[in-house]
């Protein structure tokens, strides 16, 4: 029995298959499909299809199409066995369920459990972005396949970058690879081979062994830095590090993340490494330096609400040279205090409580004097109406406990509210403000005294807005905002005593109270832009930000003079302030002083950032104090092919003219596969030699990335 027809739905509308047909002269309805209740319906379509009422089998031919859910197989043959919902398929066999696909010659499948062989076929999996080749593929469970003479990669092609082949290979989606006979191949070239081998087949976090980062600097000899990555639960995982050293030494480390609870989290980093006699001598400043070196580095944040939430980073280093020697980043290489803290924060609708509990290690020298918070605390109060009066209240207060080995210890109590009464005249806007402060002192030393200083302060600003809305014609960002505040304020403090404090130069917590009484000129303008998301959707985006303010002396302007005394010069320092965020390409930044009396720039920092569509990057920040620092950080990244990019990296000191750090570098991206070679330079600083360094990093797309931690 015969019947063409191109598309046959088999399950509910077989029936209509009736009409017309007859064997043997003999009108019998055929069986219908008989799959299991939970099963989905299944669909053919084909230019020919024929049924065995005998064998309950149907067979279609000529661009065959099967449909059962998100299920689809093509193929030139294929045979149904209605009973068992058995599948066979020949000629350009093509089996797609969902997003992966499999390609072979010959194809047998249960549709029912999914599981089946595969003869000369290729399985692409999309979420693993896998292939999967074989002279035989069975699917031995819902996710596990057995690949005979197969090979697997993550390269797209039929000639891969890169591919394991194997004899035989079982493979479990979101679980492992396990391969027999393993031989690395490099475009087809045999590079490396291993009797058995064992990688993660996860999209999701997997236990194994990372490649090595292979390195060699003048100093360290070859290095091997080797790590195992433990995924040990879905909230927390761990690194465990073994780094060999042919001049350096041997370190071990381990590196700890979980995840509390949502927005709770932390990690712990630990390393130790026990130096080699001709690797520690090289050094001629030892300070409190030894042969064993380590670090623990102890993060963790915890939200028990968005208003409410603790913070606490605790450090410890083997010496003060620990961080000139194997910090990764200048940062802490050039860090002169290592900090420790712990913090507490709530925050209300007026109102903010916040607690920190600090230690502080001196790393240029050991310093008894230095001085430890245990704790302080600051507990504030925004601006708020009182009851339905025009009148406005708000109040800063703090309290601190200070430590040290040597000098002076003692607690300290700071209170200081205000009154301010905001006033508003068309385009004018006027805000009076008056505090009252006090501060109280108690020193534990050998003769507990009190001491207390007392003040107050005055506070007027006076200004105003203009605004105008420009259509700029362009699609992407049809409308800018520009405004203009223009303010003066006047300030007032009156000159306090302050001789006898004892925490004076506590500049971040207790700082000098000078008198004041100045008037400040500032002007702030925006440009805010409308960027267009696409038909009816669009947002707002600061686009540029510029400041330019300066205060005017009056106490120095009506200084006495006399012969001996310097003129005077009430125009204190201007301040700028820029910053561009020009959509995604361009971002730049400026906080810049200058003294006009003296005509000079007192410091100035600066930051340009520059990206393009197609890839390349430059990014250049540029740090000055008079006198003190000038120093500039730059990174270069130029794209020299759609494969190939150069990476250029340096940081100078300009005041003591020499280089930090620079590093050279080469990235090949692959659709599969990323290389980067980097070679890099660090001078001899104090004593301490100086480093060259040659590394080499690799990732492979689904098995396994390394790089530097």
């Amino acid at each position: 029995m015969i019947i063409k027809r191109r598309i046959l739905s088999l399950l509910p509308f077989l029936v209509f298959l009736l009409i017309g047909s007859a064997e043997e002269g003999k009108a019998e309805p055929l069986a219908a499909l008989k799959l299991e209740p939970s099963a989905e319906a299944i669909r053919i379509q084909a230019d020919q299809i024929t049924y065995d009422q005998k064998e309950d089998t149907y067979a279609a031919e000529g661009k065959v199409e099967i449909f059962q859910g998100d299920q689809k197989i093509t193929a030139d043959r294929v045979t149904l066995k209605n009973r068992t919902s058995e599948v066979e398929a020949t000629g350009k066999v093509i089996l797609v369920k969902g997003e992966d696909v499999l390609r072979s010659e010959k194809m047998k499948l249960n549709l029912e459990t999914n599981r089946g062989i595969i003869v000369r076929g290729a399985l692409f999996l999309k979420k693993q972005h896998m292939y999967i080749r074989g002279e035989e593929i069975e699917r031995i469970g819902e996710e596990t396949y057995r690949i005979r003479k197969g090979n697997l990669t993550s390269c797209d092609g039929d000639w891969p970058a890169w591919r394991f082949t194997t004899r035989e290979m079982v493979v479990t989606l979101e679980e492992y690879a396990k391969i027999n006979g393993a031989t690395f191949e490099i475009k087809n070239v045999p590079v490396l081979y291993s009797p058995y081998l064992v990688f993660s087949a996860k999209t999701q976090r997997e236990s194994g062994f990372l490649i090595p980062l292979v390195s060699y600097s003048n100093l360290s000899g070859m290095e091997f830095k080797n790590a195992y990555y433990w995924a040990i639960a879905k909230n927390m995982d761990a690194t465990f590090y073994l780094d060999l050293a042919s001049k350096k030494g041997i370190g071990e480390g381990v590196e700890y993340r979980y995840v509390r609870k949502q927005d709770s989290f932390g990690q712990l980093y630990a390393y130790h490494l026990r130096e080699k006699e001709g690797y520690f001598e090289q050094r001629s400043e030892q300070l409190d330096r030894t042969q064993d070196r380590w670090q623990v580095d102890f993060q963790h944040e915890e939200y028990m609400d968005s208003s409410f939430f603790a913070k606490t980073r605790l450090r410890a280093v083997s010496d003060r040279e620990y961080f000139k020697d194997y910090a990764w980043n200048y940062t802490d290489r050039a860090s002169e205090q290592l900090i420790s803290f712990a913090s507490l924060t709530k925050n209300w609708e007026h109102n903010s409580l916040f607690g920190e509990a600090r230690n502080t290690v001196d790393l240029r020298q050991e310093d008894p004097t230095t001085l430890q918070n245990y704790p302080v605390v600051n507990f504030r109060g925004l601006r708020q109406q009182m009851w339905s009066s025009p009148f406005y209240y708000s109040f800063d207060s703090a309290y601190g406990n200070f430590w040290r080995d040597q000098g002076t210890t003692g607690q300290q109590a700071d209170l200081h509210p205000r009154l301010s009464m905001p006033m508003r005249w068309s385009f004018l806007e006027v805000t009076p403000e008056v505090g009252a402060r006090s501060t109280s002192y108690s020193t534990q030393n050998a003769d507990a005294e009190t001491q207390s200083r007392g003040s107050w302060d005055f506070k007027t600003t006076l200004a105003t807005e203009v605004h105008r809305v420009f259509d700029t014609g362009f699609a992407s960002f049809p409308k800018i905002k520009h405004i203009i505040r223009p303010e003066i304020i006047y300030s007032y403090v009156p000159d306090t005593n302050q001789q006898l404090i004892p925490f004076p130069y506590l500049s971040f917590y207790d700082p000098m109270v000078p008198k004041t009484n100045t008037v400040a000129i500032g002007v702030t303008q925006r440009l805010i832009g409308k960027i267009s998301e696409g038909p009816g959707k669009s947002r707002y985006q600061e686009l540029a930000y510029f400041r330019l303010s300066q205060p005017y002396n009056l106490f120095e302007a009506n200084r006495e003079l006399t012969a001996d005394s310097p003129p005077r010069r009430p125009f204190e320092p201007i301040t700028g302030e820029l910053r561009i965020y020009w959509l995604k390409y361009i971002s730049a930044e400026n906080i810049t002083t200058y003294d006009p009396n003296k005509g000079q720039l007192l410091s100035s920092y600066s930051l340009l950032s520059l990206n393009d569509s197609r890839g390349d990057g430059l990014m250049v920040q540029h740090s000055w104090v008079n006198g003190v620092q000038d120093q500039i950080n730059t990174s270069l990244r130029v794209r020299l092919h759609r494969s190939v990019d150069a990476i250029y990296g340096k940081i100078y000191s300009m005041f003591d003219h020499k280089s930090l750090w620079t590093t050279y570098g080469v990235q090949y991206r692959h659709q599969c596969y990323t290389v980067d070679f980097l070679y890099s330079e660090r001078p001899s600083v104090a004593g301490q030699p100086g480093t060259s360094m040659f590394q080499v990093m690799f990732n492979l797309l689904g098995v396994t990335s390394v790089g530097r931690r």
